[in-house]
């Protein structure tokens, strides 16, 4: 295997990427990057408050000002420079994110989406205690539909290769995210 492979992983807040592409660095070996994380830096670098509307706001300024690719961009640079084979994206957002990675990648990359009810993603954000989480479900929820909005999620939904399904159940977890790695053409990460 002489090409990198990008698994992308997305998701509405709570659904789960993170916890999902821990498992895949864990058990297969993959290099995990989250674009969420390089958005944070740059907020603190100049000196932005870290919330929910900034983190929404940024890429969507950046992406206006260096273009519609910038942060996929700085994404496919780190993952280069790993020197890994296999990469976990946590945190694909727009189709242009798809398909600056489709085009990139030639093959070599697939697109999980990660469903999961409001509820469970509320409670979910509740018990991480980060410095942005909703005060309350409604709030939850005026956030989810502004992120759907700015981000066009429901759109790369569908463009997504793989729906994966993050309700609670750990044993069901493993089992569907192995059938995607067979399906996806990494069935050999299963045997290792």
């Amino acid at each position: 295997m002489d090409k990198m492979i990008v698994l992308g992983l997305s998701a509405l807040p709570g659904g789960g990427k993170d916890y999902i592409a821990d498992m895949l660095v864990d058990e297969y070996g993959f290099y995990k990057i989250t674009p969420g994380d390089i958005v944070r830096e740059i907020m603190k670098k100049k000196g932005i408050p870290i919330t929910r509307e900034n983190e929404q706001k940024i890429p969507i300024l950046y992406r206006k000002r260096y273009g519609e690719y910038f942060l996929m961009k700085m994404v496919y640079k780190r993952a280069k420079e790993s020197g890994k084979k296999l990469v976990a994206v946590s945190g694909i957002r727009t189709p242009g994110d798809l398909r600056f990675f489709r085009e990139k990648l030639d093959g070599n990359f697939k697109n999980i989406s990660i469903v999961c009810s409001a509820r469970v993603r509320y409670n979910r954000i509740r018990e991480r205690k980060r410095e942005d989480a909703p005060k309350n479900f409604s709030e939850f929820l005026k956030q989810d539909k502004a992120e759907r909005k700015l981000f066009k999620l429901d759109e790369t939904k569908k463009l997504s290769d793989f729906t994966l399904k993050n309700e609670g159940n750990e044993a069901q977890l493993r089992k569907n995210l192995k059938n995607i790695l067979k399906k996806s053409g990494l069935g050999y990460l299963l045997t290792k």
